[in-house]
């Protein structure tokens, strides 16, 4: 039983690695045959390749990323044939932090690679855009969250409400407390 957690993490980090090269190898591979037997559409053929590349730098990049921080690294003993667990990975099945934003890259890429196989058109690459949108509006929302909005126009409506009204805002439980004349706090005790 010991290891069991590392072992169970191993053997998710291994699927998870085999899925993901089981989609993006072939759309990868038909994406540069599309690219390269498509000189018609392109006004330069030379540097479709080039084009290519650069197109598919990000999801190289992710790829690469995702298979040295995630890929166990295991021993196997050649005398006693057992294995051995060196390395486990980083945990590939979480669902938030860097990595996933390097498995949002590589989804979006291979979605721009179906549509260059489909449609023979790079105007589905656009759609990269969507990942640096998405950090800047959770970096907006951090911002907001920690050092507040534009705090001379919020602290000046605080301010003109105090001076205003000095009397505190109640509840309706306090309110009606007031009315029958209960001002102390009763307790009850079991």
């Amino acid at each position: 039983m010991a290891g069991k957690a590392s072992k169970k993490q191993v053997q998710t980090n291994i699927k998870i690695l085999s899925d993901l090269y089981k989609i993006a190898v072939p759309v990868l591979v038909l994406s540069l045959l599309r690219a390269v037997y498509s000189k018609g559409t392109d006004a330069t053929y030379t540097g479709t390749t080039f084009r290519w590349l650069l197109l598919n730098a990000p999801l190289l990049g992710s790829l690469y990323t995702v298979e040295l921080s995630g890929r166990p690294r295991i021993i196997v003993d050649p005398q006693t044939g057992s294995k051995k667990i060196v390395k486990e990975g980083l945990d590939l099945s979480q669902s938030d932090g860097l990595l996933q934003y390097l498995f949002d890259l590589i989804y979006l890429s291979l979605f721009a690679n179906v549509g260059r196989i489909l449609f023979n058109s790079n105007k589905l690459w656009y759609v990269l855009w969507v990942c640096p949108i998405y950090i800047c509006f959770k970096l907006y929302g951090l911002k907001q969250q920690y050092f507040g909005g534009s705090g001379s126009k919020n602290s000046a409506k605080v301010d003109d409400k105090s001076e205003d009204s000095p009397v505190e805002t109640k509840s309706k439980r306090q309110t009606k407390r007031e009315k029958r004349g209960d001002n102390q706090v009763k307790y009850k005790y079991r």
